[in-house]
């Protein structure tokens, strides 16, 4: 038996029982208990899930290792991750193997739903990966664009937003965002991607949504009420967000720093009478207007 089957074999223990012990996963696959403690301290050292290292301790109460607390929710977020990669994989007829037998086990509970999806293109998706990594301009031929159908840019990331995958280039010291179902074709360039600036990149990635720039950020307020109190108060809708509410449980308030409000203001067009954007005024403003044109639509 591999490392790999031991360490999944002890990772299901510790999500199915809570527990392990050295001595049953020894018998288990025949080896010493040496080798079972080799195991463990792999996974406290470096566990190669993406939910980070496993802190992994003996509780003498129940004479066998357990997980910490933070440990054992790491764990758990992990598993729902995992079983949801692993159910929407089979519900579109792909074959998905899992070391994990908790994670394939959870899968046949799960059923996955995207609210959109978008096709694109193959050998688009191929030619940008590649460009990517070795480092190349890419020629794109972007039809929907009037004023660039046809432009090279330096391709530094493929975003995957709510099922639609996005390029985001570098285009003459700006960074722009395309969606790959428009791009009709991708040629790889002779020149290099001269972009460098990781920082800067990063900055980008980690601001709200897919519209995001690099505009200076602004804070914004949105107040919410009634049943979509407990709904937006159990999200992270950004990292550095703020939410308070009222002292008489009827407003919620909400807080948060981005330089692009398009999609923050489709988002909040979802909740209705529900929510009220406070500020800033031109944000403020522009929700009022949209909500006039919906009503016209009905008078």
């Amino acid at each position: 038996m591999s490392q790999t089957e031991r360490i999944f074999y002890i990772i299901d223990q510790l999500m199915e029982k809570g527990r392990f012990r050295r001595d049953e996963v020894a018998r288990h696959f025949e080896v010493s208990q040496k080798q079972i403690w080799r195991d463990k301290e792999y996974l406290r050292d470096r566990c190669p899930l993406p939910c980070g290292n496993l802190d992994i301790v003996y509780d003498r109460s129940v004479r066998a290792y357990v997980l910490t607390a933070e440990a054992a929710e790491h764990l758990i977020q992990w598993r729902a991750e995992a079983s949801l990669s692993f159910a929407k994989s089979k519900q579109e007829g792909k074959q998905n193997l899992s070391e994990s037998t908790m994670v394939a086990s959870d899968a046949a509970y799960i059923t996955y739903k995207s609210y959109a999806k978008e096709h694109f293109s193959p050998s688009v998706y191929d030619r940008i990966m590649n460009a990517m990594k070795n480092g190349k301009r890419i020629k794109l031929h972007y039809p929907t664009s009037k004023k660039h159908p046809i432009r090279v840019v330096e391709p530094l990331r493929l975003i995957n937003y709510g099922e639609i995958w996005y390029l985001i280039a570098n285009v003459s010291g700006k960074l722009l965002t395309y969606s790959l179902s428009r791009i009709e074709d991708v040629e790889i360039e002779e020149d290099d991607i001269e972009f460098s600036d990781s920082e800067r990149l990063q900055s980008l990635l980690d601001g709200y949504g897919i519209y995001s720039d690099e505009l200076a950020s602004r804070e914004y307020v949105i107040n919410f009420y009634s049943w979509a109190i407990p709904i937006v108060a159990a999200q992270l809708w950004q990292k550095d967000q703020k939410l308070s509410l009222s002292s008489d449980g009827k407003t919620l308030e909400l807080r948060l720093p981005i330089s692009n409000h398009t999609e923050l203001l489709s988002r909040i067009l979802f909740y209705g009478d529900a929510a009220e954007p406070i500020a800033p005024d031109d944000f403020v403003s522009e929700y009022r207007i949209k909500c006039r044109e919906m009503a016209k639509r009905y008078e």
